[in-house]
C-alpha cells in the first residue's frame, strides 16, 4: 500500500468536517456529530481502498529469474549491416552508365487527349449505357 495510516485519517477527518460544516445549520448537535462520525468511517474506509489500488497498480513487477534454456531467442540484434560500399559501388556503375548517353532536351508529356462529342447520338448514349450497366 502506497502511504500509512495517517493519510486514512486525514482523509476521514477533512469528510467529517466536511459533514460538520454543511450539517450544522439545519441539523441538531446530536443529528450533526452522528453524521459526522457516519461520514469519517466512510472517508477512512475510502481513502483505504484507493491506497490498496495504487498500491497494487504502482508495485512493480517481480522479476522472475531466466534460466538459461528460456535465455535463448530472449535477445534480439536490431542492428543492420553495412551496406556503405555496396551502394557506393552501384551508384559509381549507374553514374559511368549514364555518361555514355547524351543529354536530352527538355521533352514535354504528350498525354492522349480526350474526345468529346458536341451533339451524340440519343442511341449512341443508349448503347453506351447499357454496356456500362451490363444489361
Amino acid at each position: 500500500m502506497i502511504g500509512t495510516w495517517r493519510w486514512n485519517v486525514g482523509f476521514g477527518g477533512f469528510g467529517a468536517v466536511l459533514t460538520f460544516l454543511f450539517s450544522f445549520a439545519n441539523n441538531p448537535i446530536l443529528t450533526t456529530l452522528i453524521r459526522c462520525l457516519y461520514a469519517f468511517a466512510t472517508f477512512v474506509v475510502l481513502a483505504y481502498a484507493v491506497r490498496l489500488v495504487l498500491g497494487v497498480l504502482l508495485r512493480p513487477a517481480a522479476a522472475k529469474p531466466v534460466l538459461p534454456e528460456e535465455e535463448r531467442g530472449a535477445m534480439l540484434d536490431l542492428t543492420t549491416p553495412d551496406d556503405g560500399s555496396e551502394i557506393a559501388d552501384m551508384l559509381k556503375e549507374q553514374w559511368a552508365e549514364g555518361q555514355d548517353r547524351p543529354v536530352a532536351g527538355f521533352q514535354p508529356l504528350n498525354p492522349a487527349k480526350l474526345v468529346s462529342l458536341d451533339h451524340p447520338k440519343t442511341e449512341d448514349v443508349v448503347h453506351a449505357v447499357r454496356r456500362m450497366t451490363d444489361e
